[in-house]
């Protein structure tokens, strides 16, 4: 816990004058973790002796469980017994005190008086944020679930791998976390609503959907594409060995980066013709730029193909080991891990320290969980007058947002505003317009209309004088900026903070660069899927060391829109305090290290203790993939099976006999005869389909799921039953089904829901009703090529 909540003496406290139970056991901690980085008083509940949690993967050399360290930072921790009425009591007042409390599985959840809508009716001030895999509400709030099956589920795993091997999960929490940092964005929206007029609710978000929106838009595409994105390796982000390991490219997505790709290996003279014209280039033209990639990355360290493509106007970035992610000179001149005693002997061990800048400095949780004897006394908060909010008005309605950015990360951010209820306006033209808007061509798709939609588009061309002095003259009128352009590139168009701020001191802006905005490497430009390679997570994503690599994923664009907006909501939470606005920054590949914190934790403790896993759990057998027999069509099926115990292993032999091994009935002897067991599994999966295995396993105890893709998301019960698939009139694109809510609330209402704006829809309404401008400024402006003003698409 931040020593000081006093926002003068701690700016980076903007959340100091929150309060927060975490009635979590091992899953979805992270969820009040970055409320804490951020000043908010959190305190953790546990049994004696303390919670499942600190039992879970990976372990420092004592039995210390680094999932938990990481995931609670700077929070107090007090274990009172669930058993006695007096620890009840004591629970009830400290929740009496709060104003946000996180529940999944912890503290008490055996009774039903701790259930989230009981908590809400006894204190109807709080936000009570209810974090599980499938949701409290639906088909499957009584289902069990691990990581892996999620991850599954949420159409993670179906497309992650190379073809010739199986699907391969992400590595460490990945769902959890994700979630988790969706649970806290909800809850500072249902905060926000508490602390203007209304009361405190139920959230239940559910961490497999909170998955599947950040899958690249995979629903969209496919309803109106019949895209299947299926697993091919790298893809457009493919991998090349340098003499010291590997290093990723970003394959081009303007004309001007084909360009630039083309002189960067030498300008061939044999590479002229009509393909080589084509702004996307040809089939067989992209075939001969990947035969000779190799080649220019063969005998060179990956510093000096970095520092290349980096001058020749590419995205190229190294692929670093946890090792050498946590001694990077860049990562330690940022000060992205902190030095903490973690275990019983009070060994140092390398913390992710914080995902968020404060106006330069890094807002950071003091130091490990701290156990203190009793619980704080806090003032109870007053019982609301209101209900939580008229139903059909969002809880952001009544803020604006300028979004200056491209691509998905800030985006995204002004996505989950506006269907929220703020009024965000992107900025955007023509000759100057986010390059996810013409990915496919044209000026409309499916992947941008689904971060774009909701939103009114202002053409307003910031290359001009004319058309900076039109977004400087908004700022008044605007209560938050997101952005992520290259770090200085916002500076540069005269928008950096000192720029903004003085013209609107309450503003809070919010920017999230691949590196960073500060630190050796900030300048240097790529994606999303350059910070995963950077952040460790590319290593780390394979079957094991020596196995091949290859994941064509943009994580993580949408996490660190997630955070943005968090960031954003929490800037506006310490201006109601302070009357002053705020720059916060993220950077995306700190964003990729926070997912797999315990892990880099367990490295900085144990030199290779960090390694690829796959599928595969060291506690527990069976846990893997298996694959069922082929779709109609030949598409292949994979369901995910796990059993946590031996109480689930009798559950699964009873529904597959042949498994009913008296060798197999304890956890040692499943892990002794692994690869016998697993082959066992895999001969039963093999010979049902796996919607009926999933069915059987699932109604019998057995975390099971399918490897989903979008196609089969888009009927399954769980996606359908809790209102995910939705469809969209988009107009330039047509009916599509896009990603609906992942979390539901009782106070929240429903999300807003609008197509995407046309290049300038809604130029001329800004102007004149924010501007006061009349028809000769606006026709003046754009015959000056300051503004641009479109009709939607037909």
């Amino acid at each position: 816990m931040n020593d000081s909540s006093d926002p003068i003496t701690d700016p980076t406290a903007l959340l100091g004058d929150v309060r927060v139970v975490d009635l979590t056991d091992g899953y979805g901690a992270f969820t009040s973790r970055l409320m804490s980085d951020l000043g908010a008083e959190v305190v953790r509940i546990e049994p004696p002796g303390g919670g499942a949690g600190r039992r879970r993967r990976p372990r420092a050399a004592d039995g210390t469980g680094l999932h938990h360290v990481h995931r609670n930072v700077g929070k107090v921790v007090v274990e009172i017994d669930p058993a006695l009425d007096e620890g009840h009591q004591a629970v009830e007042e400290v929740l009496a005190g709060a104003d946000i409390v996180v529940v999944a599985d912890g503290w008490g959840h055996e009774r039903d008086d701790m259930a989230p809508a009981r908590l809400s009716e006894r204190h109807p001030h709080l936000v009570v944020v209810s974090v599980t895999p499938y949701g409290i509400e639906g088909p499957g709030a009584e289902w069990p679930a691990t990581e892996l099956v999620a991850q599954a589920l949420a159409g993670v795993v179906y497309r992650s791998g190379v073809p010739e091997l199986p699907p391969v999960s992400a590595p460490g929490s990945y769902c959890e976390d994700v979630g988790s940092t969706t649970s806290a964005l909800a809850a500072l929206m249902a905060l926000w609503q508490v602390r203007h007029g209304g009361a405190g609710q139920v959230v239940d978000t559910s961490t497999v959907l909170a998955l599947a929106q950040c899958t690249e838009m995979s629903l969209p595409l496919w309803s109106l594409l019949n895209f299947d994105q299926v697993r091919s390796g790298s893809g457009l982000y493919p991998l090349f060995e340098c003499s010291d390991g590997m290093a990723r490219l970003v394959l081009p997505m303007t004309a001007n980066d084909w360009r630039s790709l083309i002189a960067w290996l030498g300008n061939p003279p044999e590479w002229t013709g009509a393909g080589w014209e084509a702004a996307m280039l040809g089939e067989e033209e992209r075939a001969q730029i990947m035969e000779r990639l190799p080649g220019k990355f063969a005998g060179r360290t990956r510093e000096e193909v970095t520092v290349d493509g980096e001058a020749a106007g590419l995205r190229v970035t190294p692929v670093l080991t946890p090792a050498e992610l946590l001694e990077n000179p860049h990562v330690v001149a940022r000060g992205t891990f902190t030095e903490m005693p973690v275990d019983s002997e009070a060994r140092p061990g390398l913390v992710m320290a914080g995902l968020f800048g404060v106006d330069g400095v890094r807002a950071a949780a003091s130091g490990p969980p701290q156990t203190v004897d009793a619980p704080p006394s806090w003032p109870a908060r007053p019982r609301p007058e209101n209900d939580p909010g008229p139903a059909g008005v969002g809880p952001l309605t009544g803020l604006r947002v300028l979004e200056i950015g491209t691509g998905v990360a800030a985006p995204e951010a002004g996505r989950l505003l506006a269907e929220w209820g703020a009024d965000v306006i992107k900025v955007e033209t023509s000759t100057r317009p986010d390059f996810q808007r013409r990915v496919l061509g044209g000026d409309m798709n499916p992947a941008f209309a689904t971060v774009a939609r909701a939103k009114r588009a202002l053409g307003a061309d910031l290359g001009t004088d004319e058309g900076r002095e039109v977004v400087r003259s908004l700022l008044p009128h605007v209560d938050v900026l997101v952005e992520n352009n290259a770090t200085g590139v916002i500076d540069r168009l005269g928008l950096g903070w000192e720029a903004v701020s003085a013209i609107n001191p309450r503003l809070v802006m919010v920017g999230s660069q691949l590196y960073g905005d500060r630190g050796p490497w900030a300048t240097r430009k790529g994606y999303g899927p350059s910070a995963r390679a950077v952040g460790g997570l590319t290593w780390l994503w394979a079957h094991d060391a020596e196995a091949p690599r290859g994941v064509m994923t943009i994580h993580p664009d949408h996490l660190a829109g997630r955070l943005v907006a968090f960031g954003a909501l929490a800037g506006l939470l310490a201006r109601e305090r302070t009357g002053r606005g705020c720059h916060l920054d993220v950077a995306q590949f700190e964003a990729v290290a926070a997912l797999l914190g315990d892990l880099l934790l367990a490295e900085s403790l144990e030199a290779g203790a960090a390694q690829p896993l796959g599928n595969r759990h060291l506690d527990h057998a069976p846990w893997n993939l298996y694959r069922g027999p082929d779709e109609p069509g030949g598409a292949e099926s994979w369901l995910a099976v796990c059993v946590a115990d031996d109480r689930q292993w009798a559950a699964l032999a009873s529904e597959v006999p042949e498994l009913n091994r008296p060798e197999w009935a304890t956890e040692e002897g499943r892990l002794a005869d692994a690869h016998a067991v697993d082959a066992a599994v895999a001969a039963w999966v093999g010979t049902v389909a796996t919607d009926d295995a999933e069915r059987q396993l699932l109604a019998a105890g057995v975390p099971a799921g399918r490897a989903l893709s979008p196609r089969l998301q888009a009927e399954h019960p769980l996606f359908v039953e809790r209102g995910y698939v939705v469809s969209l009139d988009q107009p330039g694109s047509g009916s599509m089904l896009v990603e609906g809510p992942c979390f539901t609330a009782s106070g929240l209402g429903e999300p807003h829901l609008a197509p995407a704006p046309a290049l300038g829809e809604h130029t001329v309404a800004i102007c004149r009703d924010l501007l006061a401008m009349d028809d000769a400024d606006i026709d003046r402006l754009v015959a000056l090529g300051a503004l641009e003003v479109a009709q939607p698409a037909e």
